[in-house]
């Protein structure tokens, strides 16, 4: 035989060897990837959204791989090894969900606080900036002129944001709000007021109340019950969260703290709590400073406070 020849059969060897162990891998992979082991609510963690996204990403590659190197002629599995798994159905345990109406009121809710919170940043930057009001800090602060402008825009943005918040709540099929949030006011805003004395105090408060808003559009977004409603909002909250970058800049001009974590925090103590919501029947002077105290809650018996609730939580004496 032919030296060439030899060198051929050899080659082909090597690339049928080849080509049998990227079919069994491929297989594996796949196998894997078509099991029901996967459930949806471990997508929704991270360590599940990296294996989702790496079994898919690699089911990819292989089935490219087998496309290119692949003749037509199928292999048997006596000549592979592999016994190709047969085609097994995945459920999915279908979403939870609300009735209509309900969905409807949550759409509502959503819109609706976030309108009172943006009237809400208006009169806070108003009052930031010196302006009259019922809001006031204790003294005046001079500011430098690229935070001053800042303020400003800020304030012009919530003004728009309100503005358009109007019709997104009809949209929605909600009634419209006028009010300020009576929660961010009184209980966020003023108990701070009388310790914004300097511009790097007014600004670390402008941004806390920044990041707040913008958690509580994340977590808006969330409820919300259709694609278009969810756009609708975050097209305003995502605005929002660079208004928090923005004012960390001028704390900083280096960036290094204008983006603090890599996800935006929706959880409950970075947004507006449920007692700040405003829904169907109220407006904003109607959220609640504080949480309402439960409704079931036994009033305290005349003379019990002075007598054992009065020393609740205060150290026994020694000896």
């Amino acid at each position: 035989m032919h030296p060439d020849d030899i060198d051929a059969l050899v080659a082909e060897a090597r690339r049928d060897a080849t080509l049998a162990t990227w079919r069994e891998r491929a297989t594996q992979v796949l196998a894997r990837r078509s099991s029901p082991s996967i459930r949806p609510s471990d997508v929704d963690a991270p360590d599940g959204r990296r294996q989702f996204l790496r079994l898919g990403a690699t089911s990819v590659v292989a089935a490219a791989v087998l496309a290119a190197c692949s003749d037509d002629e199928t292999v048997p599995p006596s000549e592979t090894g592999v016994t190709e798994p047969e085609p097994t159905e995945t459920t999915f345990a279908p979403p939870p969900t609300t009735s209509p109406d309900e969905g409807a009121e949550n759409d509502a809710l959503v819109f609706r606080t976030a309108r009172t919170l943006e009237l809400a940043m208006v009169d806070v930057y108003d009052a930031l900036l010196g302006g009259g009001g019922d809001l006031a800090l204790p003294e005046e602060v001079g500011y430098d002129e690229a935070s001053e402008a800042t303020l400003e825009l800020l304030r012009d943005r919530h003004e728009t944001h309100a503005d358009a918040l109007e019709a997104l709540i009809r949209r929605a099929g909600g009634d419209p709000v006028s009010e300020a949030n009576n929660g961010i006011i009184e209980g966020v805003v003023a108990p701070q007021l009388e310790d914004l004395t300097t511009q790097r105090t007014v600004l670390l408060f402008a941004r806390s109340l920044e990041d707040v808003a913008a958690g509580t559009y994340g977590w808006g977004a969330g409820t919300l019950t259709t694609a278009a409603l969810r756009h609708d909002l975050m097209a305003i909250g995502a605005v929002t969260a660079r208004h928090g970058a923005a004012l960390a800049i001028l704390l900083d001009p280096s960036g290094s703290d204008a983006v603090r974590a890599p996800v935006l925090d929706t959880s409950g103590p970075a947004r507006l709590p449920d007692h700040m919501l405003v829904a169907g029947d109220q407006d904003g002077g109607d959220a609640l400073a504080e949480p309402a105290p439960p409704a079931d809650a036994a009033e305290p018996e005349e003379g019990e406070d002075e007598e054992s609730g009065s020393d609740a939580g205060a150290p026994e004496d020694e000896g």
